[in-house]
Protein backbone atom coordinates (compact mmCIF):
# COMPACT_ATOMS: atom_id res chain seq x y z
CA UNK A 1 0.00 0.00 0.00
CA UNK A 2 0.73 3.48 -0.41
CA UNK A 3 0.09 5.09 3.10
CA UNK A 4 0.18 9.29 4.38
CA UNK A 5 0.89 9.53 8.08
CA UNK A 6 0.40 12.83 9.63
CA UNK A 7 2.04 14.21 12.41
CA UNK A 8 5.35 11.84 10.93
CA UNK A 9 7.82 13.93 12.41
CA UNK A 10 6.40 13.10 16.33
CA UNK A 11 6.78 10.49 18.38
CA UNK A 12 4.36 8.04 17.43
CA UNK A 13 4.02 9.29 13.83
CA UNK A 14 8.01 8.50 13.46
CA UNK A 15 7.13 5.10 15.12
CA UNK A 16 4.42 4.39 12.99
CA UNK A 17 5.87 5.61 9.70
CA UNK A 18 9.09 3.42 10.43
CA UNK A 19 6.79 0.28 11.05
CA UNK A 20 4.59 0.65 7.96
CA UNK A 21 7.86 0.71 5.67
CA UNK A 22 9.63 -1.91 7.34
CA UNK A 23 6.23 -4.18 6.67
CA UNK A 24 6.99 -3.21 2.81
CA UNK A 25 4.46 -0.60 2.51
CA UNK A 26 5.53 2.49 0.55
CA UNK A 27 5.15 5.66 3.28
CA UNK A 28 4.88 9.11 3.23
CA UNK A 29 5.49 11.25 6.56
CA UNK A 30 3.77 14.70 6.64
CA UNK A 31 4.12 17.25 9.65
CA UNK A 32 4.93 20.77 9.82
CA UNK A 33 8.46 20.21 11.41
CA UNK A 34 11.57 19.01 9.39
CA UNK A 35 11.33 15.08 9.42
CA UNK A 36 13.91 12.89 7.45
CA UNK A 37 14.41 8.96 7.21
CA UNK A 38 16.08 6.97 4.37
CA UNK A 39 13.17 4.59 5.05
CA UNK A 40 10.27 6.94 4.08
CA UNK A 41 9.49 10.18 2.41
CA UNK A 42 9.10 12.98 4.27
CA UNK A 43 6.65 16.20 2.79
CA UNK A 44 6.63 19.80 5.19
CA UNK A 45 3.31 20.84 5.25
CA UNK A 46 1.13 22.26 7.95
CA UNK A 47 -2.35 20.59 8.28
CA UNK A 48 -4.12 23.93 8.90
CA UNK A 49 -2.80 24.81 5.66
CA UNK A 50 -5.89 23.32 3.56
CA UNK A 51 -4.73 24.98 0.21
CA UNK A 52 -1.05 23.60 0.30
CA UNK A 53 -2.15 20.35 1.96
CA UNK A 54 -4.37 20.03 -1.02
CA UNK A 55 -1.85 20.87 -3.23
CA UNK A 56 0.80 18.26 -1.63
CA UNK A 57 -0.96 15.64 -1.47
CA UNK A 58 -2.83 16.17 -5.35
CA UNK A 59 0.50 15.60 -6.28
CA UNK A 60 1.50 12.24 -4.67
CA UNK A 61 -0.89 10.35 -7.34
CA UNK A 62 -2.92 7.55 -5.96
CA UNK A 63 -3.00 7.12 -1.86
CA UNK A 64 -4.43 4.19 -0.78
CA UNK A 65 -4.81 4.89 2.75
CA UNK A 66 -3.97 7.67 6.02
CA UNK A 67 -3.39 7.44 9.69
CA UNK A 68 -4.00 10.23 10.98
CA UNK A 69 -1.60 10.97 14.25
CA UNK A 70 -0.99 14.85 13.72
CA UNK A 71 -2.01 16.71 16.86
CA UNK A 72 -1.24 19.43 19.29
CA UNK A 73 -0.99 18.58 23.13
CA UNK A 74 -2.78 20.54 25.96
CA UNK A 75 0.69 21.08 27.96
CA UNK A 76 2.11 22.41 25.01
CA UNK A 77 1.03 25.81 26.65
CA UNK A 78 3.37 27.68 23.89
CA UNK A 79 1.10 26.53 21.13
CA UNK A 80 -2.34 26.44 22.89
CA UNK A 81 -4.09 28.92 20.38
CA UNK A 82 -2.85 26.85 17.41
CA UNK A 83 -4.19 23.79 19.33
CA UNK A 84 -8.22 23.83 17.91
CA UNK A 85 -7.17 24.88 14.77
CA UNK A 86 -4.61 21.72 14.12
CA UNK A 87 -6.95 19.08 16.00
CA UNK A 88 -10.23 20.17 14.60
CA UNK A 89 -9.84 22.00 11.32
CA UNK A 90 -7.07 20.18 10.76
CA UNK A 91 -8.37 16.84 10.79
CA UNK A 92 -11.16 18.78 8.85
CA UNK A 93 -8.58 19.30 5.80
CA UNK A 94 -7.50 15.90 6.06
CA UNK A 95 -10.83 14.53 5.34
CA UNK A 96 -11.75 17.06 2.47
CA UNK A 97 -8.27 15.67 0.87
CA UNK A 98 -9.52 11.95 1.31
CA UNK A 99 -12.91 12.65 -0.06
CA UNK A 100 -11.33 14.74 -3.45
CA UNK A 101 -8.31 12.25 -4.10
CA UNK A 102 -10.91 9.10 -3.17
CA UNK A 103 -8.34 7.28 -0.82
CA UNK A 104 -9.47 4.41 0.09
CA UNK A 105 -9.13 4.20 4.05
CA UNK A 106 -8.65 6.87 6.93
CA UNK A 107 -7.69 5.36 10.71
CA UNK A 108 -7.49 8.45 13.15
CA UNK A 109 -5.50 8.75 16.15
CA UNK A 110 -7.89 10.00 19.16
CA UNK A 111 -7.31 9.42 22.71
CA UNK A 112 -8.95 8.31 25.93
CA UNK A 113 -8.73 11.96 27.10
CA UNK A 114 -12.52 12.08 25.56
CA UNK A 115 -13.55 10.84 29.26
CA UNK A 116 -12.74 12.65 32.68
CA UNK A 117 -13.66 10.37 34.99
CA UNK A 118 -12.37 6.88 36.63
CA UNK A 119 -14.54 3.52 36.03
CA UNK A 120 -14.72 0.59 38.55
CA UNK A 121 -14.74 -1.79 35.15
CA UNK A 122 -12.90 -1.61 31.93
CA UNK A 123 -13.96 0.88 29.59
CA UNK A 124 -15.50 -0.04 26.27
CA UNK A 125 -16.67 1.77 23.90
CA UNK A 126 -20.61 2.41 25.02
CA UNK A 127 -19.53 4.37 27.72
CA UNK A 128 -20.37 8.29 27.46
CA UNK A 129 -17.36 10.85 26.87
CA UNK A 130 -17.09 13.48 28.62
CA UNK A 131 -13.82 15.73 27.91
CA UNK A 132 -12.83 17.59 30.75
CA UNK A 133 -10.02 19.91 28.97
CA UNK A 134 -9.07 21.35 25.05
CA UNK A 135 -7.09 18.70 23.96
CA UNK A 136 -9.60 15.97 24.78
CA UNK A 137 -12.40 18.63 23.02
CA UNK A 138 -10.47 18.99 20.34
CA UNK A 139 -10.24 15.23 19.42
CA UNK A 140 -13.52 14.56 20.26
CA UNK A 141 -14.39 17.41 17.79
CA UNK A 142 -12.17 15.56 15.24
CA UNK A 143 -14.41 12.26 16.18
CA UNK A 144 -17.33 14.04 15.25
CA UNK A 145 -15.92 14.82 11.79
CA UNK A 146 -15.00 11.65 11.22
CA UNK A 147 -18.90 10.67 11.69
CA UNK A 148 -20.45 13.60 9.60
CA UNK A 149 -17.78 12.19 6.29
CA UNK A 150 -19.31 8.90 6.29
CA UNK A 151 -18.76 8.20 2.74
CA UNK A 152 -15.56 7.40 3.78
CA UNK A 153 -14.26 3.90 5.02
CA UNK A 154 -12.53 5.17 8.72
CA UNK A 155 -11.49 3.04 11.73
CA UNK A 156 -11.43 5.23 15.09
CA UNK A 157 -8.78 4.09 17.59
CA UNK A 158 -9.01 5.74 20.93
CA UNK A 159 -5.48 5.27 22.61
CA UNK A 160 -3.94 5.89 26.20
CA UNK A 161 -0.64 6.83 26.68
CA UNK A 162 1.42 5.87 24.01
CA UNK A 163 5.15 4.95 25.28
CA UNK A 164 8.10 3.31 24.09
CA UNK A 165 11.68 3.82 24.05
CA UNK A 166 12.06 7.72 22.74
CA UNK A 167 8.88 8.81 24.78
CA UNK A 168 9.59 11.74 26.48
CA UNK A 169 6.60 15.10 27.76
CA UNK A 170 5.67 14.84 30.52
CA UNK A 171 7.67 11.21 31.26
CA UNK A 172 10.44 12.90 31.23
CA UNK A 173 9.57 14.49 34.81
CA UNK A 174 9.03 11.20 36.04
CA UNK A 175 12.59 10.12 34.78
CA UNK A 176 14.23 12.55 36.31
CA UNK A 177 13.16 11.75 40.17
CA UNK A 178 13.85 8.20 39.04
CA UNK A 179 17.42 8.53 37.69
CA UNK A 180 18.65 10.80 40.65
CA UNK A 181 16.86 7.98 43.06
CA UNK A 182 14.12 10.51 44.75
CA UNK A 183 10.70 9.53 46.02
CA UNK A 184 8.00 8.95 43.87
CA UNK A 185 4.86 10.51 44.84
CA UNK A 186 1.38 8.75 44.47
CA UNK A 187 -1.76 10.47 44.55
CA UNK A 188 -3.98 8.63 46.46
CA UNK A 189 -3.38 4.76 47.56
CA UNK A 190 -1.55 3.93 44.68
CA UNK A 191 -3.90 1.34 44.04
CA UNK A 192 -5.16 2.50 41.11
CA UNK A 193 -4.76 1.25 37.07
CA UNK A 194 -4.21 3.53 34.25
CA UNK A 195 -3.91 2.27 30.55
CA UNK A 196 -0.94 3.05 28.67
CA UNK A 197 -0.16 1.32 25.05
CA UNK A 198 2.99 0.22 23.45
CA UNK A 199 3.91 2.57 20.16
CA UNK A 200 4.98 -0.72 18.60
CA UNK A 201 1.08 -2.37 19.27
CA UNK A 202 -0.58 0.86 18.30
CA UNK A 203 1.32 0.81 15.01
CA UNK A 204 0.19 -2.71 14.62
CA UNK A 205 -3.49 -2.01 15.47
CA UNK A 206 -3.07 0.97 12.42
CA UNK A 207 -1.48 -1.57 9.77
CA UNK A 208 -4.46 -3.71 10.42
CA UNK A 209 -6.85 -1.35 10.76
CA UNK A 210 -5.66 0.02 7.45
CA UNK A 211 -6.11 -3.82 5.85
CA UNK A 212 -9.35 -3.94 7.44
CA UNK A 213 -13.28 -3.10 6.74
CA UNK A 214 -14.58 -2.64 9.91
CA UNK A 215 -15.42 0.79 10.60
CA UNK A 216 -16.29 2.97 13.65
CA UNK A 217 -14.45 3.83 17.33
CA UNK A 218 -11.99 1.13 18.73
CA UNK A 219 -10.66 1.03 22.49
CA UNK A 220 -6.94 -0.37 22.44
CA UNK A 221 -4.90 -0.43 25.71
CA UNK A 222 -2.02 -2.82 27.19
CA UNK A 223 -3.13 -6.30 29.10
CA UNK A 224 -2.87 -7.19 32.95
CA UNK A 225 -2.04 -3.39 33.64
CA UNK A 226 -0.72 -3.07 37.23
CA UNK A 227 -1.40 -0.86 40.13
CA UNK A 228 0.30 2.96 40.04
CA UNK A 229 1.82 1.26 43.55
CA UNK A 230 3.48 -1.77 41.63
CA UNK A 231 4.20 -0.02 38.45
CA UNK A 232 6.34 2.13 40.13
CA UNK A 233 7.95 0.27 42.53
CA UNK A 234 9.26 -2.11 39.49
CA UNK A 235 10.52 0.85 37.50
CA UNK A 236 12.68 1.84 40.58
CA UNK A 237 13.63 -1.71 41.15
CA UNK A 238 14.85 -1.80 37.23
CA UNK A 239 16.64 1.64 37.64
CA UNK A 240 18.85 0.14 40.31
CA UNK A 241 17.18 2.78 42.72
CA UNK A 242 15.62 1.78 46.03
CA UNK A 243 11.98 2.09 45.95
CA UNK A 244 11.09 5.11 48.02
CA UNK A 245 7.07 5.18 47.31
CA UNK A 246 5.49 8.32 49.26
CA UNK A 247 1.06 8.37 48.92
CA UNK A 248 -0.29 11.70 49.60
CA UNK A 249 -4.07 12.33 50.09
CA UNK A 250 -5.95 13.17 46.95
CA UNK A 251 -7.74 15.97 48.20
CA UNK A 252 -5.41 18.28 48.93
CA UNK A 253 -2.80 16.88 46.25
CA UNK A 254 -5.78 17.64 43.49
CA UNK A 255 -6.51 21.12 45.19
CA UNK A 256 -2.78 22.26 44.86
CA UNK A 257 -2.66 20.70 41.13
CA UNK A 258 -5.11 22.78 40.51
CA UNK A 259 -3.49 26.49 41.96
CA UNK A 260 -0.33 25.39 40.39
CA UNK A 261 -1.97 25.23 36.99
CA UNK A 262 -4.08 28.36 37.20
CA UNK A 263 -0.54 30.05 38.03
CA UNK A 264 1.37 28.73 35.27
CA UNK A 265 3.66 27.14 37.91
CA UNK A 266 3.17 23.17 36.74
CA UNK A 267 2.55 21.57 33.48
CA UNK A 268 0.02 19.28 34.97
CA UNK A 269 -3.45 20.01 33.60
CA UNK A 270 -7.36 19.17 34.30
CA UNK A 271 -7.05 16.19 32.86
CA UNK A 272 -4.41 14.87 34.59
CA UNK A 273 -5.27 16.08 38.23
CA UNK A 274 -8.83 14.38 37.89
CA UNK A 275 -7.18 10.95 36.58
CA UNK A 276 -3.99 10.77 39.04
CA UNK A 277 -5.60 8.50 41.55
CA UNK A 278 -8.49 7.20 39.53
CA UNK A 279 -8.46 4.08 38.09
CA UNK A 280 -8.97 3.95 33.83
CA UNK A 281 -8.59 0.61 31.82
CA UNK A 282 -9.90 0.50 28.25
CA UNK A 283 -11.80 -2.59 27.09
CA UNK A 284 -9.52 -3.75 24.15
CA UNK A 285 -11.70 -6.96 23.37
CA UNK A 286 -13.76 -5.51 20.67
CA UNK A 287 -10.08 -4.77 18.90
CA UNK A 288 -8.95 -7.89 19.30
CA UNK A 289 -12.46 -10.01 18.44
CA UNK A 290 -12.59 -7.96 15.04
CA UNK A 291 -9.24 -7.37 14.25
CA UNK A 292 -7.28 -9.98 15.38
CA UNK A 293 -4.78 -7.70 17.03
CA UNK A 294 -3.29 -8.07 20.55
CA UNK A 295 -0.65 -6.13 22.85
CA UNK A 296 3.02 -7.37 23.29
CA UNK A 297 3.98 -5.43 26.03
CA UNK A 298 2.66 -4.86 29.62
CA UNK A 299 2.49 -1.37 31.23
CA UNK A 300 5.50 -1.83 33.46
CA UNK A 301 7.91 -3.10 30.49
CA UNK A 302 6.72 -0.07 28.47
CA UNK A 303 7.98 2.17 31.30
CA UNK A 304 11.21 0.84 32.09
CA UNK A 305 12.10 0.66 28.05
CA UNK A 306 11.71 4.71 27.87
CA UNK A 307 13.46 4.85 31.49
CA UNK A 308 16.31 3.22 29.85
CA UNK A 309 16.58 4.94 26.81
CA UNK A 310 15.86 8.34 28.90
CA UNK A 311 19.24 7.46 31.05
CA UNK A 312 21.35 6.16 27.64
CA UNK A 313 20.71 9.36 25.88
CA UNK A 314 19.85 11.78 28.67
CA UNK A 315 23.00 14.54 27.58
CA UNK A 316 21.42 14.60 24.14
CA UNK A 317 17.54 14.91 25.13
CA UNK A 318 18.94 17.62 27.66
CA UNK A 319 20.04 19.89 24.49
CA UNK A 320 17.65 18.94 21.83
CA UNK A 321 15.73 21.72 20.24
CA UNK A 322 13.17 22.10 17.67
CA UNK A 323 11.54 18.67 18.21
CA UNK A 324 8.17 17.66 18.81
CA UNK A 325 6.70 17.60 22.52
CA UNK A 326 6.64 13.65 22.84
CA UNK A 327 10.20 13.77 21.54
CA UNK A 328 11.58 16.48 24.15
CA UNK A 329 11.59 16.64 27.84
CA UNK A 330 8.34 18.79 29.30
CA UNK A 331 8.68 21.89 31.50
CA UNK A 332 8.64 20.45 35.07
CA UNK A 333 8.23 23.76 36.58
CA UNK A 334 7.48 23.63 40.86
CA UNK A 335 7.78 20.04 40.03
CA UNK A 336 11.47 20.65 39.83
CA UNK A 337 11.26 21.93 43.26
CA UNK A 338 9.21 19.14 44.66
CA UNK A 339 12.34 16.82 43.16
CA UNK A 340 15.17 18.83 44.72
CA UNK A 341 13.36 18.32 48.40
CA UNK A 342 12.37 14.81 47.70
Amino acid sequence: MRIIVTGGAGFFGSVLAEYLADHGHETIAIDRLPGESPKYKSIQVDITDGAKLMEQLGSLGEIDGIVHCAAMLAHDKENLDRLWASNVDGTKNILECARQFKIKRVVFISTNCVFSTGFDKPVDESVPVNPIEKYGESKLAGEKLFAEYNDISSLILRSPTIMAAGRLGLLSILFDFVIEGRKLYLVGDGNNRYSFIYAVDLANACLLALQSNHTGIYHIGSDDVPTMKEMYRDLMIYAGKKPRLWCIPEGPSVLAMKVLNKLNLSPLGPYHYRMLAANFVFDNSKLKRDLNWAPTLTNTQILCDAYKYYQDNYEAINNAHGVSAHKSKAKAGILNLLRILS
